[in-house]
C-alpha cells in the first residue's frame, strides 16, 4: 500500500515538473528573438503569396511539358459479325488502325517556345510578389519598432504625470495649490494611463500583422533585435531611374509577353497555309482480306483559312505593345514619386530629430522651474504635452522614412533574396 502511495506521489511530481518544463519552453518560444534579416528570410519562404507563386512556376513547367508533347494518338477497332447466326454472334476483329495526328509544321516548336516564355514570366512574378512582400515586412518591422518607442514614451509620460500629481497634491496640502489643480493633475494621470493602454494594443496589433506577412499564427510572440535608427538616403534619382527600367520584373515580363504574342501570331500564320496531318497504319484481319495499309490524312482550313485566329493574334500582339509602353510610363512616374517621397521623409526625420533633442532639454528645464515655483501649473502641463507629441513625431517620422525607403526599393526592384534561401 505504501509503495502505491509513493508511486502516486512521484507520478504527480513528475507530471507537475513536466508541465512546468513545457510552460518554460512555451515562454521561451513566446520570447523569440527576431532580427530583420530573419524576418525577411521567413517571409520569403513562408508567406502565402510567395508559396502560391512558386506553385505557379511548377504549373508553368508542367504546361511546358504538355506543350512539347505530340498530339495524342488515335486507335480505332472494327468488330464485325454481331448479327446472331445459329444462336450466337461471331464478333471477330475485322480491322484496326493507329493514327498519329501532327500539327502544322513549326507550330509545335512555337507552342513549346511560348510555354518556356510563360515559365520566365512566372519566375518574374515571383520577383514582383517578393518585392511587395518585402516592402510589407520592412514597413511592419519599422512600425513595431516605432510602437515600442511610443510605448516607452507613454510609460515615461505616465511616470511624469504621476510624479506631477504627487507634487501638486503636496502643494495643495501645504496650501500652495488649488483643489482644481489636483483634479486636473489626476485627469492627466488618467489620460496617460489610457495612452499607455492604447500603445500596448497598437504594439500587439502590429506584431500580429507582421506574423500574418510571415505566414505564422498572429499570436506568435517575438521580440525584435534591431533598433529604429536613421541612415541617410543613399539613392540618386538618375541612377535608380535607369536601374528600375533594367531590373523591374513586371517590365521584363511584359517584354517577354510581347515575344510570346509574336510567336502566337507566327503560329497562326503557319496554320493558314500548312495543313494538319496524321500518319498511321491500318490492319485488316478478315480471312478473305488479310492485309496492312499506310494511312495519311490532311486537314486544311479551307473555309476560313484561319484568318480569324490570325486577326486575333495580331490584335493581341499590338495590345501587348501598348500595355508595355503604358507600364513603362507608369514605372517612370513611380520612380520619380517614390524618390521625392523618400527624400522628403529623409529631410523630415532630420528636422524632427533636432526638435526631439530640444524637447529633451525642455523637459529638464521645465521640470526644474516648476519645482522651483517659477512656472505656472497650466504652463507646465502644456509643455509636458508638447514634449510627448514631439517625441512621438520623431519616431513616427523615422517609421515613415523607413516605409518610404522600402517603397522606393520595391519600385526600383532593389529587393535581394535573403541570405540562406534559394530562389
Amino acid at each position: 500500500m505504501k509503495s502505491k502511495i509513493v508511486s502516486f506521489v512521484l507520478l504527480c511530481v513528475f507530471a507537475n515538473t513536466a508541465n512546468l518544463f513545457s510552460q518554460t519552453i512555451e515562454n521561451l518560444r513566446e520570447e523569440e528573438a527576431l532580427s530583420l534579416s530573419e524576418a525577411l528570410r521567413i517571409a520569403y519562404t513562408q508567406n502565402p503569396e510567395m508559396i502560391q507563386v512558386r506553385r505557379e512556376i511548377d504549373a508553368a513547367k508542367g504546361r511546358r511539358i504538355q506543350a512539347e508533347a505530340l498530339p495524342d494518338p488515335e486507335v480505332e477497332f472494327e468488330i464485325g459479325g454481331l448479327k446472331k447466326e445459329d444462336g450466337h454472334r461471331k464478333g471477330n476483329l475485322d480491322s484496326f488502325d493507329i493514327k498519329q495526328p501532327l500539327d502544322p509544321f513549326g507550330t509545335r516548336f512555337l507552342r513549346a517556345s511560348i510555354a518556356k516564355d510563360n515559365i520566365k514570366i512566372a519566375k518574374g512574378d515571383l520577383n514582383v510578389v517578393w518585392a511587395r512582400v518585402r516592402e510589407q515586412a520592412l514597413e511592419l518591422y519599422a512600425t513595431i519598432l516605432a510602437e515600442q518607442k511610443a510605448l516607452e514614451v507613454a510609460r515615461d509620460n505616465l511616470s511624469a504625470t504621476r510624479q506631477f500629481f504627487t507634487q501638486v497634491e503636496t502643494r495643495y496640502q501645504s496650501g500652495n495649490a488649488l483643489q482644481s489643480d489636483v483634479i486636473r493633475a489626476r485627469i492627466e494621470v488618467s489620460r496617460s494611463e489610457n495612452d499607455l493602454l492604447i500603445s500596448q494594443k497598437n504594439l500587439q496589433v502590429a506584431k500580429g500583422q507582421l506574423n500574418l506577412v510571415l505566414g505564422r499564427p498572429v499570436e506568435t510572440g517575438f521580440e525584435l533585435t534591431d533598433t529604429l535608427t536613421y541612415e541617410a538616403l543613399q539613392y540618386e534619382y538618375q541612377v535608380i531611374k535607369q536601374e528600375a527600367f533594367a531590373r523591374r520584373a513586371d517590365l521584363l515580363n511584359e517584354k517577354i509577353r510581347i515575344k510570346a504574342r509574336e510567336k502566337g501570331f507566327g503560329s497562326a500564320l503557319l496554320k493558314t497555309f500548312l495543313p494538319k496531318s496524321s500518319i498511321g497504319v491500318e490492319r485488316f484481319t478478315e480471312s478473305f482480306e488479310n492485309d496492312t495499309a499506310i494511312l495519311v490524312s490532311f486537314s486544311y482550313p479551307l473555309w476560313g483559312f484561319n484568318l480569324g485566329e490570325v486577326k486575333e493574334a495580331k490584335a493581341e500582339k499590338e495590345k501587348q505593345k501598348v500595355r508595355y509602353e503604358a507600364l513603362e510610363r507608369e514605372v517612370g512616374l513611380e520612380v520619380y514619386q517614390g524618390f521625392l517621397e523618400a527624400e522628403l521623409a529623409d529631410k523630415q526625420v532630420q528636422i524632427q530629430k533636432k526638435a526631439n533633442d530640444e524637447a529633451n532639454e525642455l523637459l529638464r528645464q521645465i521640470t526644474l522651474r516648476y519645482e522651483e515655483g517659477s512656472v505656472a501649473f497650466l504652463t507646465y502641463l502644456e509643455n509636458i504635452k508638447t514634449i510627448k507629441e514631439t517625441r512621438l513625431a520623431y519616431f513616427n517620422a523615422l517609421k515613415t522614412y523607413k516605409e518610404k525607403v522600402a517603397e522606393l526599393e520595391r519600385v526600383i526592384q532593389a529587393t535581394p533574396i535573403p541570405e540562406g534561401v534559394s530562389s
